[in-house]
């Protein structure tokens, strides 16, 4: 069929050619070019009808199946030209594949250097505008924090864990901090210092409990965090940041050279803490504090928890390093959360872990009750009552007490504005009052 399509192709094209020359006289040599022109086509149509047989034929074999043995080799690769350099190798592959990180040299000057994609980073800024009723207004931070942490495999099933948290100043480097709730931020000695040191942190995950070593939250405020629920003018009272310190040096806010133990088994938790240094002639060698906490209920629900924190190396007179001799605190708390309501109370009774407005330490107790009322997902009232006072035998009249409550609307993930007032009742040991009613309005950009 082929065939006769190309002699019909070329008796059309000599066709053509004879009648546009049949205007011109024809002669027998004209005749004879044209025969040959016709039979040079054919010869070269049968050569390609070869080739074409020839094509289909070697198609046909490739299709059919092969054993492994009669496979044809792949061509070789071709390579890159020698001269060109091979690229540099990279001492952490984990940044890449994120797996755990390969030590190269253990012992070398970066080998604790290595970017390992499990590790989080974390912050919070803060900020406050606060007016008092004397007509004094400030620009404060509100305990600003900066903050990473991860976790790697260690052996088997144990887990290395390690956190950091520094505390920021967002407004100014002030020589001396306004305290406007119950959590200072920053230790005594370091209200000069823009950035500070609020948790530090490495530990071990194991089968039957966490072990970790450094400044970290005490089982201690596992029962005061029932009641410092608010955004501001919350926790004052019930002794976990005593004598207007974190609680770092007294183990009962965020413990400094602490070493902590927790587990949980269903709804018990426990939490057990010592913290062992050399601050004072009444070194221990061993425990110079001791602290323990018992939580028990789910986290929606109901909840009961009670918590013991004893210091053993404090002098009569210490300095703002150095911890109060006679140092204890004992608090209980419950607590009840529920879809869109949420109420805790706590009880803390104190002996010389306060302080009252002339710097004197003092036995006492102190009571704290939290409440919160969401109206929709993203916005709450909460209120809170602190009160915190000596027992009769401090000499003077001095008192903490106050009512606060804040209006809140969560715009992201832990991101708030907020409006608050707090009603003061507070007192000097000269029955004077401690401080005015203040209103306040703060931002928390969290990320």
């Amino acid at each position: 069929m082929k065939r006769l399509a190309a002699v019909a192709f070329v008796l059309l094209t000599t066709l053509f050619s004879t009648a546009v020359a049949a205007q011109a006289p024809t002669s027998a040599q004209q005749d004879a070019a044209l025969e040959q022109v016709v039979n040079d086509q054919l010869r070269r149509i049968e050569a390609l009808e070869a080739r074409l047989a020839e094509l289909q034929q070697e198609m046909e074999t490739l299709r059919a199946p092969q054993s492994p043995t009669a496979a044809t080799a792949p061509p070789p690769l071709i390579t890159e030209p020698a001269t060109i350099e091979p690229p540099m190798e990279v001492p952490y592959e984990h940044a890449f594949s994120g797996a755990p990180p390969e030590d190269p040299d253990g012992e070398g000057p970066a080998a604790d250097l290595p970017r390992a994609l499990n590790v989080d980073s974390y912050g919070s800024l803060r900020v406050l505008t606060l007016v008092d009723t004397d007509g004094h207004s400030e620009v404060t931070n509100n305990f600003s924090r900066l903050g990473i942490r991860g976790e790697k495999p260690l052996i088997g099933p144990l887990v290395a864990f390690g956190r950091y948290e520094m505390g920021v100043n967002m407004v100014a480097n002030d020589r001396a901090i306004l305290l406007t709730g119950g959590d200072p931020g920053t230790p005594i000695g370091q209200g000069s210092q823009a950035v500070s040191t609020r948790l530090g942190y490495v530990g071990v995950r194991t089968p039957i409990g966490n072990v970790s070593w450094g400044k970290q939250w005490a089982p201690y405020y596992d029962v005061s965090e029932i009641t410092d629920q608010l955004q501001i003018f919350t926790g004052a009272a019930n002794g976990a940041f005593g004598a207007l310190t974190d609680g770092g040096i007294a183990g009962t806010g965020r413990a400094e050279r602490a070493f902590l133990y927790r587990e949980a088994w269903g709804p018990l938790a426990v939490g057990l803490q010592m913290q062992n240094r050399s601050l004072t002639i009444h070194d221990r060698h061993w425990a110079d504090t001791y602290s323990g906490s018992l939580v028990l209920g789910e986290l929606n629900g109901f909840a009961v928890a009670a918590a013991y924190n004893k210091v053993r190396d404090g002098v009569p007179t210490p300095t703002v390093n150095e911890p109060q001799q006679g140092d204890q605190a004992t608090i209980v708390g419950a607590r009840y959360r529920g879809e869109s309501f949420y109420v805790g109370t706590t009880f803390a009774i104190l002996k010389q872990h306060e302080v009252d407005d002339l710097g004197r330490r003092f036995d006492g107790k102190g009571f704290e009750l939290a409440l919160r009322q969401h109206f929709t997902p993203r916005t709450w009232i909460e209120g809170a009552y602190n009160e915190q006072r000596p027992d009769a035998d401090h000499p003077g009249d001095y008192r903490l007490r106050f009512v606060s409550s804040n209006i809140v609307y969560n715009f992201n993930v832990a991101s708030r504005v907020f409006f608050g007032v707090r009603i003061d009742k507070s007192r000097r040991s000269d029955r004077t009052p401690l401080m005015d009613n203040t209103f306040a309005a703060g931002l928390n950009y969290t990320f």
